[in-house]
């Protein structure tokens, strides 16, 4: 038998902190010490590196014995396995520590604890044997019998590609998520132009949509992810204390969306949408079944992430405008309110609206609501064209890529989520129609 008597890379799901893993380690006195592991990363067939945050005693212990003994989990089959290792070296830069520093920030950030939770170094080790300490299986799905990952990735391919627009494509994307490989939960967020936001464009599987939440990127998984356009994986959340892995707004802030998640989520995976170095939004996941995510479920959210991206950019540049030869129905809006009447307060300062008291949305899409409404009143207009909108300075679109599409899709949406005498839809290419069946009172509040 080799050293490695289980090769490293077929026990993937054991290193994901599903299950916490006891580390021994002795001192140059010969005094054993004892810690537990929330994360073993995975560097190839031979290394594993763990993360040094507080690792004071386990650390000097490494410097005078560099031998420790590792316990795993593969939480998939309960299977246990030992690990022989020797330390190599500490890290405090490198590919491996800007991954498990993006993870580490990533539970700071959602439990408050940014300025505790630092990475110091990672320790990177030499794994000398690998073997099964107990085998308690839990029956696993013959190959045969399970679906054919490429047919299914194939499927995904397809729907997106039969789609005409950004609000079509957004919700097919979730929808088939879910329908074709069982993702129940899913949020998908944009990229704002001020390099410091993102907005959530559709979600899938939860009580409330959320849509028009802000999530600044530097809060939670989400903002992490973001920020180091790396993917997050959290495989235990309850364990590490957090209690939801979706930002939420604060108590003094009543002018913010909840953004949706689950109550309390077990499994969570941020993975950003990434283009030409750009960043087009963040796809993210949650799960009450710890261990979901695993490594393979992270690779081919990544793959999916990757495709979707390239579509929601080509739809905010109208790349498909051109393959419609005629226009949509408006969007369907059950359980309306035929006529009524509305006040609408807007706050110049920060572009929010609020209609008979309550928040809608501000920022951009609030300008363009404002704008809509201020011209309907002046001239009765009901249909408008997104270049206008793009050519009103009073909006404040910035130059370039200016999200027009995400931000008229979010508008709409939390337009339809409401029983309000107004609404607005996308009637054809660049052209949206505003329909007001009842009485607007628009009222602007300057400061």
């Amino acid at each position: 038998m080799s050293a490695l008597d289980v090769p490293l890379s077929t026990i993937r799901g054991a290193f994901q902190g599903a299950i916490p893993s006891p580390m021994a380690s002795v001192s140059g006195d010969g005094t054993p010490n004892c810690t537990y592991l929330s994360v073993i990363w995975l560097i190839d067939e031979e290394r594993i590196a763990i993360s040094n945050q507080f690792l004071t005693k386990t650390a000097a212990n490494l410097r005078a014995n560099p031998h420790v003994v590792i316990r795993v989990v593969d939480p998939a089959t309960m299977v246990e396995y030992e690990l022989a290792a020797t330390h190599l070296r500490s890290e405090r830069s490198g590919e491996d520590f800007e991954a498990i520093r993006a993870r580490v920030e990533a539970v700071a950030a959602q439990s408050g604890m940014e300025d505790v939770f630092r990475l110091r170094a990672i320790e990177v080790l030499r794994v000398d044997r690998c073997a099964l300490v107990r085998s308690d299986p839990v029956p696993a799905v013959a190959a045969s019998q399970s679906p054919d990952l490429l047919a299914r990735v194939g499927v995904f391919v397809r729907r997106l590609s039969d789609c005409r627009d950004l609000a079509e494509a957004t919700r097919v994307a979730l929808e088939t998520m879910e329908d074709v490989f069982g993702f129940d939960h899913s949020t998908l967020l944009v990229a704002g132009t001020d390099d410091e936001h993102l907005f959530t464009v559709a979600t899938n599987g939860y009580a409330t949509s959320g849509v028009g939440a802000e999530v600044p990127i530097d809060e939670g998984v989400i903002g992490v992810a973001a920020r180091r356009r790396r993917q997050i994986r959290l495989a235990n959340v309850d364990r590490m204390a957090l209690a939801s892995a979706a930002p939420q707004p604060s108590a003094e802030r009543r002018d913010e969306i909840a953004n949706p998640g689950l109550d309390h989520p077990r499994s969570v995976l941020a993975t950003p949408l990434i283009l030409h170095d750009r960043l087009v939004g963040v796809l993210y996941l949650d799960s009450e079944q710890p261990g979901l995510f695993d490594a393979e479920a992270g690779r081919l959210v990544e793959i999916l992430a990757g495709h979707l991206a390239s579509i929601v950019a080509l739809l905010e540049m109208g790349g498909f405008e051109s393959l419609a030869n005629h226009d949509e129905a408006p969007t369907a809006t059950v359980g309306r309110s035929v006529a009524g009447a509305a006040t609408v307060v807007f706050h110049e300062h920060d572009g929010s609206v609020l209609i008979d008291g309550d928040y809608i949305i501000k920022g951009v899409p609030g300008r363009i609501l404002h704008a809509l409404l201020t011209e309907h009143e002046q001239s009765g207009r009901v249909e408008f064209s997104n270049r206008e909108i793009r050519l009103d300075r009073t909006i404040g679109l910035p130059a370039g890529n200016d999200n027009l599409e995400a931000r008229l899709l979010t508008l709409r949406r939390r337009l339809a989520d409401r029983s309000d005498p107004f609404r607005l839809d996308r009637v054809g290419r660049g052209r949206l129609r505003l329909t007001v069946d009842g009485d607007i009172t628009l009222v602007r509040a300057d400061s």
